[in-house]
């Protein structure tokens, strides 16, 4: 059986929580950020308080230094303005799947019409996190205004 890889940018909150969760299933697990600041925290602080001890199977890297090709998974945890660019990066690697956290970029869209044609054309299946349409408040307001009885 081939090793399951994923590799995730963004070693902030959503970062950690990703390589904790991958590393329950047994995934190997690469995480990158611009800040190397961010991935101290992330290796001294962040991870050892919320699971106990930093996972040294877990890599390291700049963005810039990163491996390139091989994963099942790309994620990117990263503050949206960057979604875009990243995303785009992250196709070109053409992983089996992409994972882009909410939202898939900034109010102004910027990038947003160049990333769907790049999915669209890409191999790669790719998501958005963390989508509130299936949550049960989501449901209850469909629901609402399904009948028709919405008063102020």
């Amino acid at each position: 059986m081939t090793e399951f890889r994923v590799k995730i940018f963004g070693a902030g909150s959503i970062g950690n929580h990703l390589c904790h969760a991958s590393r329950v299933l047994g995934w190997h697990v690469d995480l990158c950020d611009i800040d190397g600041d961010a991935l101290r925290r992330a290796r001294e602080e962040i991870y050892p308080s919320r699971y106990g001890a930093w996972d040294e199977t877990i890599g390291l890297y700049h963005a810039d230094d990163a491996p390139r090709g091989g994963y099942n998974l790309i994620v990117v945890g990263i503050p949206p303005d960057h979604h875009v660019d990243v995303a785009m990066t992250a196709l070109e690697e053409e992983p089996a799947a992409l994972l882009i956290e909410k939202p898939i970029c900034g109010p102004g869209l910027e990038g947003a019409s160049e990333l769907l044609r790049s999915i669209e054309n890409s191999p790669t299946k790719s998501f958005v996190g963390y989508n509130h349409v299936v949550g049960s408040a989501t449901k209850k307001v469909e629901e609402v205004l399904a009948s028709g009885t919405v008063g102020v």
